[in-house]
């Protein structure tokens, strides 16, 4: 039996049809009788003088491809044609979860299962890498054509080019000047030389290198800590520069300290279980020691002045 392009049998209702059991809406039918369902609506659906929205109510009986579909496709077929290296491959296309080594770009895809996010991560690496030897090699034909090392009859696309300038391109110094751009990004300058109104003069919290002047300050909070230690060791290298010119001095005056507290008081006496020396002491009897010892300093020396 003859069977058409689309791989259905003639003896099949052609397409397009409504199958027995649609309960949908069918302009006209109620007026057809003497063929089945399927031919009545596949006649309705043909007839141009049967008015209708233009579109089709069945879904197309092939699946559609979509966009996503389109590139799941092209990464497979691109890790399917990767260039196989001569040792050991271990980013292949199906990768087994639990492998810790790295791989290149994963860190952009999550979400997905282990194998997924890595064929879709080594995919674009291995774009990213032929587009970069596209790139080497266009720029070497085109420094081949027009050094003349090549003919461009040899080429079979001849490269485009971006620039108006032919190389290689001939120097115009013999030094070059070093090149400093304004948008780099600078570093911020250390604390140490800031001045001492910087309310930025401090460590941030966690910080674990040594602060000068730091170890006696308690009680704050550790960037206000470190920006008073932080004064304090500039304000004393500020003076160590101001004075290490000056000469050095080795005079000294000597205080003396004074000895403002008596060993014998003259309005009371020593206290009880003095054991030091009390003149005249020993020739003292009947009385209290307190009593006895009152004025012992001035007794002594009217008894040494009276012999």
């Amino acid at each position: 039996m003859p069977m058409p392009p689309q791989g259905k049998s003639v003896l099949m209702t052609p397409d397009p049809y409504h199958t027995p059991g649609y309960g949908g809406y069918c302009p006209q039918f109620k007026y057809q009788i003497g063929k089945t369902f399927g031919k009545t609506t596949s006649s309705l659906l043909q007839d141009g003088n049967v008015p209708s929205s233009g579109r089709l109510v069945l879904a197309e009986m092939y699946p559609s491809v979509s966009e996503s579909d389109k590139l799941v496709q092209q990464r497979a077929h691109l890790l399917k044609t990767r260039t196989q290296s001569w040792g050991d491959q271990k980013l292949v296309q199906a990768m087994v979860p639990g492998y810790t080594g790295f791989i290149p770009k994963s860190e952009h895809y999550f979400g997905k299962r282990y194998a997924a996010n890595c064929s879709n991560a080594i995919s674009d690496f291995e774009n990213d890498q032929r587009k970069h030897n596209q790139k080497i090699q266009t720029l070497r034909v085109t420094e081949a054509l027009q050094s003349g090392k090549m003919e461009p009859s040899n080429v079979e696309e001849l490269p485009s080019l971006t620039t108006r300038y032919r190389t290689p391109l001939k120097p115009i110094a013999a030094e070059p000047k070093p090149y400093i751009s304004t948008n780099a990004h600078h570093h911020s300058m250390s604390p140490y030389y800031m001045s001492n109104q910087n309310n930025k003069k401090s460590f941030m919290s966690g910080y674990t290198g040594f602060v000068p002047r730091a170890r006696g300050l308690l009680g704050k909070g550790y960037p206000s800590i470190t920006h008073h230690a932080l004064n304090e060791f500039t304000d004393d290298c500020t003076h160590y520069k101001q004075i290490r010119l000056q000469p050095v001095t080795v005079d000294r005056q000597e205080s003396y300290k004074l000895d403002t507290q008596p060993i014998y008081p003259t309005e009371s006496g020593l206290v009880p279980h003095y054991t030091g020396h009390i003149p005249g002491e020993k020739f003292r009897y009947g009385r209290t020691f307190g009593h006895s010892t009152q004025g012992a300093m001035n007794t002594s020396q009217a008894m040494m002045a009276s012999a």
